[in-house]
C-alpha cells in the first residue's frame, strides 16, 4: 500500500494518540515542499467543540469542498506533528479565506508575529 499524498490546506481524519481511537478533522500545515516522503506531518486537529479563543482558532463553515459536517474551529495552538500512519483519509480542503486566517493565527501561536 503507498503512503497517502496530501497537501497544506487538506481536511484529514486522524487518530492521534489519547483520543481514544475517535478519528477527529485536522488541517495539514506542513509545508508542499517537504513532500510526502517525511514519516511524520504537522496538523492542527479540529473541534466542533467552540472556543473563545478566536484569534487562534479559525472558525470553519461545513461545506461539500471542506467534507465537515458541523461548525468546527482549527485548533491552532494544539498544532503537533503526527505520523502519517495515523492519517486516515482527505475529506476536504479549506478555502482561500481560511487558510489566510489559519496562516495569520500560526505567526500568533509561533511568535512569528511582529
Amino acid at each position: 500500500m503507498g503512503r497517502l499524498e496530501v497537501r497544506r490546506g487538506d481536511v484529514v481524519l486522524v487518530v492521534a494518540q489519547g483520543d481514544l481511537g475517535k478519528p477527529r478533522p485536522g488541517v495539514i500545515v506542513q509545508a508542499d515542499e517537504l513532500g510526502n516522503t517525511t514519516t511524520s506531518i504537522l496538523i492542527c486537529p479540529m473541534s466542533s467543540d467552540l472556543s473563545e479563543f478566536r484569534r487562534t482558532r479559525p472558525i470553519v463553515e461545513p461545506s461539500a469542498d471542506n467534507g465537515l459536517h458541523v461548525r468546527s474551529q482549527i485548533m491552532v495552538d494544539k498544532v503537533n506533528a503526527l505520523r502519517r500512519d495515523r492519517i486516515r483519509g482527505v475529506i476536504g480542503r479549506i478555502d482561500a479565506d481560511t487558510a489566510e486566517h489559519l496562516d495569520r493565527a500560526l505567526l500568533v501561536v509561533l511568535g512569528l508575529a511582529r
